[in-house]
């Protein structure tokens, strides 16, 4: 249960203690013990220590559909493609004797859908289309018109295979055609996850960072702003902080407001003052991670976004801290780094003490002015 919730940490933690004295009883106790510290590393993002503990199973047990799958999804995940595309392979082989053998076989759309994302990395966009429609059918049968999550998990490979075709479509009309499309799987894709798994769900966030995306390629600029940042924030909170995966989050939220510029004209500033719960959230999290210059990127990306909510003072501060980051690294690498975040803190200073002189003189005004009226009033008495 604390797998299937995400309570990643929690699960370690106490995997850690277990999982030895399961090793000492051998037997089954083995095999779950190890199978559970797969899957929660897994998800944790730790492929390599995943596969590790997949090939310890497959010592204890043998090769199967569902083991050989689900060590072909770590490889894939480590951009190992040869290895990923043997075992998926050898998964679809293994499903083969264990349905002759009147087994319960493998996951042969999941094998599937592990086949298209490697179709997909490796540039083969129409097989790995064919592939992954092919996986979402299957999973929706065995749904039967139930929500599932693997639907939608199928759903974001299509989505996103969809939006890579679209670019290198010639056809104007094919290519509005794959986006829309895209938008609406991805609108499916967040309701499953959000009935199957929670609306703070990491999976969730994906969807919404999905949707977001397809969005900005039919012009729904509002909407995507609204949906990535909804992604943004659940990416801030979730218990395996991916300080890439913000990042990236982050940047999208920014082009899609740089869209509306370009669109409109204007500079949304009540919604980027409307982040500062989020940005706040995710700065809290990155402080608590090694300081380094990954840290210190973030620093500058969050400090350009308070900067453009006119929070200066705090735009200077984040600056500051990314500028003492990035002198931890060779100079040649951090140099442009360095002086863009430097300039941004110095016109940020200007404008706060702009608006610190600004607030001083309408003070004096405004008592001033009480004086002057309460001298009226005095005389009239």
């Amino acid at each position: 249960m604390w797998i299937q919730l995400y309570r990643l940490n929690k699960c370690k933690d106490a995997l850690e203690d277990i999982v030895p004295i399961c090793r000492r009883r051998g037997g089954n106790w083995h095999i779950q013990g190890v199978q559970a510290l797969a899957f929660t590393v897994w998800k944790q993002s730790k492929f390599e220590q995943a596969i590790e503990l997949f090939h310890e199973i497959e010592e204890l047990v043998g090769s199967s559909a569902a083991l050989c799958e689900n060590i072909g999804h770590s490889y894939s995940s480590i951009g190992n493609y040869d290895e990923a595309s043997r075992y998926f392979r050898k998964a679809l082989v293994c499903n083969d004797e264990e349905e002759k053998r009147g087994k319960k076989t493998g996951d042969r759309a999941g094998v599937l859908l592990g086949l298209g994302l490697i179709e997909e990395r490796l540039g083969h966009l129409e097989k790995a289309l064919i592939a992954t429609r092919e996986a979402q059918q299957l999973f929706r049968q065995r749904a039967d018109g139930k929500p599932s999550s693997l639907v939608a998990k199928a759903g974001m490979s299509i989505a996103k295979i969809l939006m890579k075709l679209s670019k290198l479509e010639g056809s104007e009309a094919k290519r509005k055609e794959m986006d829309e499309e895209a938008v609406e799987i991805e609108r499916e894709n967040v309701v499953l996850f959000e009935v199957t798994c929670g609306v703070e769900s990491p999976l969730t966030a994906s969807a919404l960072r999905g949707l977001g995306e397809a969005l900005l390629r039919t012009g729904g600029l509002k909407e995507a702003q609204e949906t990535i940042a909804r992604s943004y924030l659940l990416e801030a909170q979730k218990d395996a902080f991916d300080l890439l995966a913000v990042m990236e989050v982050h940047n999208l939220l920014f082009s899609a407001h740089m869209a509306a510029m370009q669109a409109t004209g204007e500079i949304d500033r009540p919604a980027f003052r409307g982040y500062a719960n989020l940005i706040d959230t995710a700065e809290r999290r990155v402080r608590a991670m090694q300081q380094d210059s990954n840290a210190g990127a973030y620093y500058k990306v969050a400090g350009e976004m308070k900067a453009f909510a006119e929070d200066y003072e705090g735009a200077a501060r984040l600056l500051s801290d990314a500028v003492a980051l990035f002198e931890t690294e060779e100079p040649d690498k951090v140099a442009g780094l360095i002086q863009s975040s430097l300039d941004l803190k110095e016109f940020c200073l200007k404008q706060a003490a702009v608006g610190s002189a600004t607030a001083a003189s309408g003070s004096a005004a405004a008592g001033a002015g009480a004086r002057t009226s309460h001298g009226r009033a005095s005389a009239s008495e």
